[in-house]
């Protein structure tokens, strides 16, 4: 298979030129990319056939390249990972250098480890595609944890807290209290409370392994008289940050603003915070959405730069 031999080719220490494939999921970021960069694109064509299957085909040659592949997973999952793994595969195929892979948002993460007897690890498959593929090395904008990028050999993991940051001090929340929903996400809204000098808890949240339900109780909080920023690595349906909102109503935070790295608002999940209670809602171009209105672009190529990618 294909596949296979490219993993016994020499890997390119120097290119005659690095350029950019910007995926379809990623398209408004990638061009960001690219323009902070200077990266010439290859471009390609996608067409689905009646039966749903994916087809893609570079039409700028790769030869003598070396590319960084930006496509991110988000919705629909299986359908813009079955697109990366494509645009990877054609690019080594047709004599591509080293594949650099940006993955913005990185699908099937929360399934990171086995939870109950019979399931797989589903973040690990993801990544032993990838490199089946031909990826070289991966770059993933704040994953949902350590474990779930295990399963990559050559990876780098991409802070995206700075341009959060400095949205906040620019916007009245400076000192502002940063909490975090769960207490496994309390080191992300440490980082954001130490940039903008402020103070940091921790929602205790439980969910129901078999059932996904949740139900959250007061951790350690002290949100009384302050501005407070609920953050949180992805929301979903909003169930989590819904029930966050409510304890810290109840401890007489001043104001409520929401934050996110990967925005997916399944459903009415926006209007749900919205209502709830929140003042605003941010979430990053890891996930293009019309919500997204921060980008994470800068902190991509200041991380590719201090890696030596760039």
């Amino acid at each position: 298979m294909v596949f296979l031999e490219e993993f016994k080719k020499p890997l390119f220490k120097h290119s005659v030129s690095l350029k950019t494939i910007v995926g379809p999921a990623s398209v408004k970021l990638g061009e960001k990319i690219c323009s902070l960069t200077g990266l010439e694109k290859i471009r390609f064509s996608i067409k689905e056939f009646p039966d749903g299957e994916v087809y893609v085909r570079l039409l700028d040659d790769a030869e003598g390249s070396d590319a960084l592949i930006i496509q991110s997973l988000s919705p629909p999952q299986d359908r813009n990972l079955m697109i990366l793994l494509q645009l990877i595969s054609a690019f080594k195929t047709n004599g591509g250098g080293r594949a650099s892979v940006i993955i913005p948002y990185m699908a099937y993460a929360r399934q990171d480890k086995m939870f109950l007897p019979g399931e797989p690890v589903s973040a690990h498959l993801v990544a032993r595609l990838i490199e089946a593929a031909g990826a070289e090395r991966v770059a993933l904008v704040e994953p949902h944890s350590e474990m779930a990028v295990q399963g990559f050999r050559n990876r780098i993991v991409v802070d995206a807290i700075k341009s959060f940051a400095e949205y906040y001090l620019e916007n009245g929340f400076g000192e502002a209290y940063v909490v975090a929903p769960d207490r496994n996400a309390a080191s992300r809204a440490s980082r954001l409370a130490s940039m903008i000098g402020g103070g940091c808890g921790w929602v205790e949240k439980v969910r129901d392994k078999e059932t996904g339900s949740i139900s959250s109780t007061e951790g350690v909080l002290n949100p009384a008289g302050r501005k407070t920023i609920l953050l949180d690595d992805i929301i979903s349906t909003g169930g989590t940050i819904v029930e966050a909102i409510k304890l810290l109503k109840a401890k007489g935070t001043l104001e409520i603003s929401v934050a996110c790295i990967h925005g997916l608002f399944v459903g009415n999940a926006y209007e749900k915070i919205i209502n709830a209670g929140a003042s605003s809602i941010l979430a990053s171009d890891t996930v293009e959405t019309p919500y997204s209105n921060i980008s994470v672009a800068e902190d991509i190529v200041r991380a590719l730069r201090e890696k030596g990618w760039l």
